[in-house]
């Protein structure tokens, strides 16, 4: 069994920045984040969200609140294997039977859901279009005669 790890610094959330930008005239559709719930209003004073604004592109410009921690842990590796004992097989005239299986990229822990400091090639940005790496289970069996 492995891990990989990385401990401290910052990444840029580029898909939490776009989601968190008021709509203007050039959109013909958008998403937002639970987060501008909590933006700014007469209301809600203390929040550090921007106030909604129709046509405001200031609203969601690069700043310090789109950054999230780049730490993480993953379950890279598992392989097991086990050899069959000889008495087992003997009748079937086999020298040796071995089972096994991997796992790669098993699962991933990080500060924020759906955010992969690992998709940050550049050491500055992390996008939506970049995937986390595939998980991949195999198996097999060896068979001497």
């Amino acid at each position: 069994i492995s891990f990989a790890y990385s401990l401290g610094g910052k990444a840029y959330d580029h898909g939490y920045a776009a989601s968190m930008t008021t709509p203007t005239g050039i959109n013909g559709g958008h998403s937002f984040h639970k987060d501008l719930l909590n933006a700014w209003s007469p209301t809600n004073t203390d929040s550090n969200i921007p106030r909604l604004q129709y046509g405001d592109s200031n609203s969601a410009a690069s700043s310090d609140r789109f950054l999230t921690s780049a730490s993480y842990l993953t379950l890279q590796n598992i392989n097991l294997g086990y050899t069959l004992p000889s008495k087992w097989i003997r009748s079937l005239n086999l020298s040796s039977v071995r089972l096994y299986a991997a796992a790669s990229n098993i699962y991933y822990w990080s500060a924020r859901r759906g955010f992969d400091p690992r998709g940050s090639f550049s050491g500055d940005a992390n996008n939506t279009y970049s995937y986390s790496p595939a998980a991949t289970i195999s198996g097999g069996i060896k068979v001497s005669f």
